[in-house]
Parts: structure tokens; C-alpha cells; sequence
């Protein structure tokens, strides 16, 4: 079992104080959103949490079974951006071949027919990616994040941009990842898809994380009765919180 564990977070752009304190932890087979509106210092965090981005202070590690922290390892923890990030003149067979010799990897040809057989791109290898969906350009982005064994995968705003088909083929696929024990980890403002996927919330407002837990927990938190709409939990815990 690999716990990502996010301690005391924080960021700033020059005057502005883009991450402030956030903590959070992403379990093995469970999905995680961090949800929150366009400002709310998500990306940020998740960029911080990846590696890409260098925290003013705070701590991002993994601890497994025996409970023993450690700082993530070079491929432990993968990440999509909203935007997923190809090459134009690449295919997607080139794409993937380019992450595994990126990467150093031993025999990633089977894996990687599995993981493009798993999201049904069997049929598109030699694609290029303006001849794809943006669904299919998602899907390829999370094969090259999972293509060295990632135990945790983030992803910023993945239903951004979806037709409701690519949403619930996406939703299932998160779902069937977390089953197969990977941390999924999610940033979100659709308050829909967030309560039909996470196991656990982690509520993001103006650089923090407010309150975190399961929708029960959530429900106590904000002293709501059971079978709240998550958009009024939101609206309560956030309510009155200012700078």
C-alpha cells in the first residue's frame, strides 16, 4: 500500500501567495479530488505535488506499508496537465516509444500494447494528434504518465474539454485505475463528477485546503444533514473565508 502524503504546502509568485499550508494524502486505490474553483491554487499544488514546480517550503512524500516515509522516487508519481502536452508531428506509437527510451525503460513494448489495448487505442498507434479526439489525446497522455509504473497518477482538470461520452469513459477508467491500486489523485471545479468519482474530498479555497474526508465527513464537517448536494457542503465551508 503507497500513501502519497502532502504536508504544509506553500507557493507564492512573487506577492501573490498561490499555495498556502496545504496538506492532503492520496491512498492506493482510492481517488482523491481536490476541488475547488478557477484560483483556488490547484494546478499550483498538483505542479508542487509532481515535481514540476519547486515549493517555497513543505514536504511531499510516500510511505508504505511498514508506515516509513520516503521522498518519491524518479516515476513514482506521474501527471497530466489540463491541457494534454504532444508533439504535433509525432504519432502515438512515437509518443510512447519516446517516454520509455526518455525514461531508460526494459521491456515497455508490453506493456504499453496493454495500456493501449485497456483504453482502446489499439487502432490509432500511428495517429498523429491533430487527428485525435481530445478524449484520445487525454487517454494517450495518461498512457505515457503510466507507461514506468507510476503509483500515484495525477491529473489537472481531466474532464475539462469532454463530450459526455469521454467523461464517463474517463470516470470509468479512473475508477478501474484506482482498483488496480494506483493513487489517483484529481483537481476539479465540477462538483458532478467529483461526487460520482472520489472516494475523498480535499475542499481547495484561495490557496488552502479547508476541509478534507469522505462526503459523510464532509457533511459533519459543515454540520449539513446527510444527502446534502455537495455544491451547498462547498458553499458552507467556504462561506466567510476570505485573505
Amino acid at each position: 500500500m503507497t500513501t502519497l502524503i502532502v504536508e504544509d504546502l506553500h507557493k507564492s509568485f512573487g506577492a501573490k501567495r498561490a499555495v498556502r499550508g496545504v496538506s492532503f494524502e492520496g491512498r492506493t486505490g482510492e481517488i482523491l479530488a481536490l476541488l475547488g474553483p478557477n484560483g483556488a491554487g490547484k494546478t499550483t499544488t498538483l505542479r508542487c505535488v509532481a515535481g514540476l514546480l519547486r515549493p517555497d517550503s513543505g514536504t511531499v512524500s510516500l510511505a508504505d506499508g511498514d508506515g516509513a516515509r520516503r521522498a518519491a522516487p524518479r516515476g513514482a508519481v506521474a501527471f497530466t496537465p489540463d491541457e494534454p502536452d504532444l508533439y504535433p508531428g509525432l504519432t502515438i506509437a512515437e509518443h510512447i516509444r519516446f517516454i520509455a527510451l526518455a525514461h531508460r525503460l526494459r521491456d515497455w513494448d508490453a506493456r504499453a500494447a496493454g495500456l493501449l489495448e485497456r483504453f482502446q487505442l489499439t487502432e490509432q498507434v500511428d495517429a498523429l494528434p491533430d487527428e485525435l479526439s481530445h478524449g484520445m489525446r487525454r487517454k494517450v497522455a495518461i498512457i505515457m504518465a503510466l507507461l514506468h509504473g507510476a503509483r500515484v497518477l495525477i491529473l489537472d482538470e481531466p474532464f475539462n474539454g469532454l463530450d459526455p461520452q469521454a467523461v464517463r469513459e474517463l470516470r470509468e477508467l479512473m475508477a478501474d485505475l484506482a482498483g488496480d491500486g494506483v493513487a489517483v489523485v484529481l483537481s476539479t471545479h465540477r462538483l458532478e463528477e467529483t461526487e460520482r468519482l472520489a472516494d475523498r474530498i480535499a475542499v481547495a479555497h484561495q490557496g488552502r485546503v479547508v476541509a478534507q474526508g469522505t462526503l459523510a465527513e464532509l457533511w459533519q464537517a459543515a454540520e449539513l444533514e446527510p444527502g446534502t448536494e455537495l455544491e451547498t457542503v462547498f458553499l458552507t465551508l467556504t462561506d466567510g473565508l476570505r485573505d
